[in-house]
């Protein structure tokens, strides 16, 4: 069994390089708690994209250590659910094949009919159990979006990465999709790394903020967001704390970026 202070994700000293030689992430260090969300922002070509796909097992070809509760990340055991930019979805299955097939996958040993129910459960939660029957390209981006959280969710993972899953959404939907997004973490809280553009996105729903820098060679910066984290979301936006942390966090970004 792992020690108390081995729990969680262990990211030490993480380099990657493409084939040609060229860097598209540093020399990266990172402890998120398990069962933690954590939310993070850089530039464009800072490497966000890239950790995410590291620590998925996507990318095998890194320096330095990958751990979740002082093993290899990539253990068998370890269940990750990503949710990619580009969703990810098999365009020759409809919604309800697609969510289904991983599940299979994620948990063979599980009853279909109980795998079918909690389907329908995710879809309905997500606004979209309409859809079950449809396939991803009949779908809007914001669809697939849904389409492809509900899945991450559904086979509840261990480690669960979001790379910008709310970018095709409109701010309203946007908005609505975060707080639905929030109360199934926490109802199901895998240790969680949620990439954003989005600044308000960041501080909406991260516990801590990982700010990536522009400068490979420079550390990145993580800020605590709890007092805002622990709000109740509709709260939020509205408070002073939250004011307090745009500016602190947009500080930390003209300082790195």
């Amino acid at each position: 069994m792992s020690s108390l202070r081995n729990n969680g994700l262990h990211i030490k000293h993480l380099s990657i390089e493409y084939k040609g030689g060229s860097s598209v992430l540093g020399d990266v260090s990172l402890t998120l708690p398990e069962h933690a969300i954590y939310t993070v922002i850089g530039p464009s070509g800072s490497g966000k994209s890239s950790l995410m796909r590291a620590i998925a097992g996507l990318l095998p070809a890194y320096r330095g250590e990958i751990l979740f509760n002082g093993q290899s990340v990539h253990r068998k055991e370890t269940l990750i659910g990503l949710v990619p930019q580009n969703y990810g979805l098999l365009p020759w299955k409809t919604v309800q094949s697609n969510i289904q097939m991983a599940m299979k996958i994620a948990h063979p040993l599980q009853q279909q009919r109980e795998q079918e129910e909690q389907i329908r459960q995710w879809l309905t939660s997500l606004g979209i159990s309409e859809l079950k029957s449809r396939f991803p390209l009949s779908l809007s981006g914001g669809q697939q979006q849904r389409v492809a959280i509900a899945r991450a969710f559904a086979i509840l993972p261990t480690i669960l990465l979001l790379d910008e899953p709310f970018s095709a959404l409109d701010a309203m939907t946007r908005e609505a999709l975060q707080k639905i997004f929030l109360d199934n973490w926490l109802a199901h809280p895998a240790t969680t790394l949620f990439v954003t553009h989005d600044v308000d996105e960041a501080i909406s729903l991260g516990q801590k903020i990982i700010v990536m820098p522009s400068n490979q060679k420079d550390a990145l910066e993580i800020v605590d967001n709890h007092t805002v984290f622990q709000m109740k979301h509709q709260d939020k936006r509205d408070s002073n704390e939250f004011f307090e942390q745009t500016k602190r966090i947009r500080k930390v970004m003209q300082e790195k970026w």
